[in-house]
C-alpha cells in the first residue's frame, strides 16, 4: 500500500519538478516571418550547446502575444523533444526599471560634469571682466611710461588670449554633455512608452544523445500583427499600359522588434489546429418558400442557409461568428446595396443567398460585417416561378509574396509601408463629359480581366501623368469583368455647351405653347495624338400626356427614350473640333407653367 502511495506521490509531482527544474536560457534569432492579414507566423533559429541526457532549454525573449497552440520545434535529429510548454516572463519589467536607473544615473553623472564646467566658465569669466577693468582704470587719470605700457599691454594680452580660449575650450565642451543627455533623456522616453509587457518563453525538454552542438528552429504566430495593400496607379499615356505599384502597409505591435527579417506577405487564412477538422453531410433538399407566424423574410431562411440561425426576435445569427455586441444580427446586403433590415423582402422574390463571415466580411465591409454577412440575390425582373434556392459559399483565394530584401519593422503603434510588386495592365481609355452639369473632360480607363493579375481589396491612388488625382477602391468581390478608373480631369480636352438664341424661340399654337430649345456643344482635342471622346446630355422626359417632347437634331446621337439621355461618341484627331447640336421643342397647355432651359 505504502509503494502504491509513494508511486502515485512521484507522478504526480513529477511534471513540477520537470517544469521547475533549472534549465539553459538559449537566445534565438528571427530568420523569416509571414504577415498575414491578423497575425504573423514567426521562425527562428538558435545553436545550442547540448550535454548528454536530459535537459531542459528555455527559449527566452520572445512575444508575449504568442499563440500556444501554434508552437512548432524542431530539431537537427540530435535530439529526442520530451515536452514543450509556453510561459509568459513578468521579470523583465524589473529588467526595464534596472535599464531606466542605469540611464539616469548616467544623467546625474554628466549633470555634475556639467555643474563643474559652468562654474569654471563662470570663474573665467570673472577673470576676465577683472582684467577689463583694471585696463580702464590704469592710465584713467595718470600718465604712465612708455615701458610701464608696453609691460602692461603684454600682461593684458597674454591674460585675454588665455581666459578667453579656455572659456570657448569649456562651452564647446558643455554643448557635447548637453547632446549626450538629450541622447540619454532620448531612451529614457522610448523605453516609457513601451509597455510594460511580459516576455514570452518557450520551455522544451529534450534528452540529448551526445554532448555538441545543435540547431534548433523554432515557429509559432503571433497576433498583433496585420497587413493591408494599396496601390499607386499611374496613366503615363493613351498608348501605353498602366502601371500598378502593389504596397503593403505592416503594422506590429507583437512586444518584439523585427530586425533584417526576411518577410513573406500572405492572404491565407492561418489553420493553427492540429486536429483536423470533421466534414459534415452536404444534404441538398428542395426549397419551397413559406411563411411561418412571423411572416417574415428572415423566419423563411430559417433551415435553408447553412451556417444561419434565426432567433425569437427575429433576428439572425451567423454560426462561427462571435457577435461584437451580443445580439446584433449580421449585415445584410441585397443586391449589392446594404440593409439593416430585410423584413420588406417577399421569400418568393429571392434567388440566392450566400453567407460571408471573418475575414471574408470585414475585407469588404469593415467593422459593418463584424457579426457576418448575408448576401441576397433577387429575382428583379426575372420569372417568379419557383424555384430551388440556390446556395453558394465563398473561399478565399491564397497568395503569397516574398520580400526579396530584409526589412526592419519595430513594434509600436506605426504603419510601415514596403512596395513588393510592380506589375502592367492593359487598359483602353476612353474621354467623358457631361457638360450640362461640368465643362470638364474625365479620362476613364478599363481594365479587362483584371482579376488575373492578384489584385485584392484595397484602396489606390490615382494618378495622371505624375499629378496626383485623387483616390478609388479596388473591390474584388464586384460582379464585372471589366474594372473602370477614373483619372480625373484632363485639360488639355476641352468642352463648351452654350445655348444656340437663333434657333430656340416660344409660340402660341392654339390653347398651347410650343418652346424649342437648340444647343451647342464644341470638343477640340488639344492633344497630339487623336483620342475617343464620349459625350453625354439629355433631353427632357415627359411624364403627362399633356406635355409632348419632339426631339428635332441629335447630330447622330443615340437617344434613350426612358432616360431622356443622348449619347455620341467621337473619335477626335490630334487637333480636331467637333460640334454638337442638341435641338428639341416642349408643347403643353399656355395657361401652364413648365421649366425647359436647361
Amino acid at each position: 500500500m505504502k509503494k502504491s502511495f509513494f508511486a502515485l506521490l512521484l507522478i504526480i509531482l513529477s511534471p513540477v519538478v520537470s517544469f521547475c527544474q533549472t534549465g539553459k536560457d538559449v537566445t534565438s534569432v528571427i530568420k523569416d516571418i509571414t504577415i498575414y492579414t491578423r497575425e504573423a507566423q514567426i521562425e527562428r533559429e538558435a545553436t545550442v550547446q547540448l550535454q548528454q541526457g536530459q535537459m531542459v532549454l528555455n527559449f527566452t525573449g520572445l512575444s508575449p502575444y504568442i499563440r500556444k497552440e501554434s508552437i512548432r520545434i524542431e530539431g537537427d535529429g540530435s535530439f529526442i523533444i520530451q515536452n514543450v510548454q509556453h510561459q509568459n516572463n513578468y521579470l523583465n519589467r524589473l529588467e526595464k526599471n534596472r535599464e531606466l536607473e542605469s540611464l539616469s544615473n548616467k544623467i546625474d553623472e554628466i549633470q555634475g560634469k556639467i555643474e563643474l564646467e559652468r562654474t569654471w566658465v563662470k570663474i573665467l569669466n570673472d577673470k576676465l571682466d577683472f582684467l577689463n577693468t583694471n585696463k580702464l582704470i590704469t592710465g584713467k587719470d595718470q600718465s604712465i611710461s612708455p615701458d610701464a605700457f608696453n609691460s602692461l599691454n603684454t600682461i593684458y594680452g597674454s591674460n585675454l588670449e588665455t581666459l578667453t580660449l579656455e572659456i570657448l575650450k569649456r562651452e564647446r565642451v558643455l554643448k557635447e554633455y548637453d547632446k549626450e543627455i538629450s541622447k540619454l533623456n532620448s531612451q529614457i522616453i522610448s523605453l516609457n512608452n513601451k509597455s510594460d509587457l511580459p516576455s514570452g518563453t518557450i520551455i522544451v525538454s529534450i534528452d540529448a544523445k551526445q554532448a555538441r552542438n545543435a540547431k534548433v528552429k523554432l515557429s509559432y504566430l503571433v497576433d498583433n500583427a496585420t497587413w493591408y495593400p494599396t496601390y499607386d496607379i499611374r496613366f503615363t499615356g493613351s498608348d501605353k499600359p498602366l502601371t500598378v505599384t502593389f504596397k503593403a502597409n505592416i503594422n506590429q505591435n507583437t512586444g518584439i522588434d523585427w530586425s533584417d527579417v526576411n518577410i513573406t506577405l500572405s492572404t491565407a487564412k492561418t489553420n493553427i489546429s492540429a486536429q483536423i477538422p470533421a466534414l459534415e453531410p452536404n444534404y441538398l433538399q428542395y426549397y419551397y418558400p413559406s411563411y411561418d407566424a412571423r411572416g417574415d423574410v428572415t423566419s423563411a431562411l430559417q433551415g435553408r442557409v447553412a451556417g444561419v440561425e434565426i432567433s425569437e426576435a427575429p433576428s439572425m445569427r451567423i454560426r462561427g461568428v462571435a457577435s461584437v455586441k451580443p445580439g446584433e444580427n449580421p449585415l445584410y446586403v441585397v443586391d449589392g446595396v446594404p440593409y439593416d433590415d430585410i423584413s420588406h423582402l417577399d421569400a418568393d422574390e429571392i434567388e440566392s443567398v450566400s453567407v460571408l463571415k471573418d475575414a471574408s466580411a470585414t475585407a469588404i465591409y469593415g467593422s459593418r460585417g463584424s457579426n457576418g454577412v448575408v448576401m441576397v440575390t433577387t429575382k428583379k425582373d426575372k420569372d417568379n416561378s419557383s424555384i430551388p434556392m440556390t446556395i453558394t459559399s465563398k473561399r478565399e483565394i491564397s497568395n503569397e509574396y516574398t520580400i526579396t530584401t530584409p526589412q526592419s519593422i519595430n513594434s509600436n503603434s506605426k504603419t510601415s509601408t514596403i512596395i513588393f510588386k510592380e506589375i502592367r495592365l492593359n487598359s483602353t481609355y476612353e474621354y467623358q463629359t457631361v457638360p450640362l452639369l461640368s465643362e470638364n473632360v474625365f479620362l476613364i480607363g478599363r481594365v479587362a480581366d483584371w482579376y488575373k493579375s492578384d489584385l485584392m481589396d484595397g484602396e489606390a491612388n490615382i494618378y495622371l501623368e505624375n499629378s496626383y488625382v485623387g483616390k478609388s477602391r479596388i473591390n474584388t468581390q464586384q460582379f464585372t469583368d471589366t474594372l473602370e478608373l477614373s483619372f480625373g480631369v484632363d485639360n488639355n480636352i476641352s468642352v463648351k455647351r452654350e445655348k444656340l438664341t437663333d434657333f430656340s424661340q416660344s409660340q402660341l399654337i392654339g390653347m398651347n405653347r410650343k418652346v424649342t430649345v437648340a444647343w451647342k456643344i464644341t470638343v477640340r482635342n488639344n492633344k497630339s495624338y487623336p483620342v475617343t471622346a464620349k459625350v453625354t446630355d439629355q433631353v427632357p422626359v415627359t411624364t403627362t400626356k399633356e406635355i409632348q417632347v419632339e426631339t428635332i437634331e441629335l447630330s447622330g446621337g443615340k437617344l434613350n427614350e426612358d432616360t431622356g439621355k443622348v449619347e455620341w461618341s467621337l473619335d477626335l484627331k490630334g487637333g480636331e473640333v467637333k460640334e454638337l447640336i442638341l435641338r428639341y421643342s416642349v408643347k403643353y397647355p399656355k395657361d401652364k407653367n413648365v421649366i425647359i432651359d436647361r
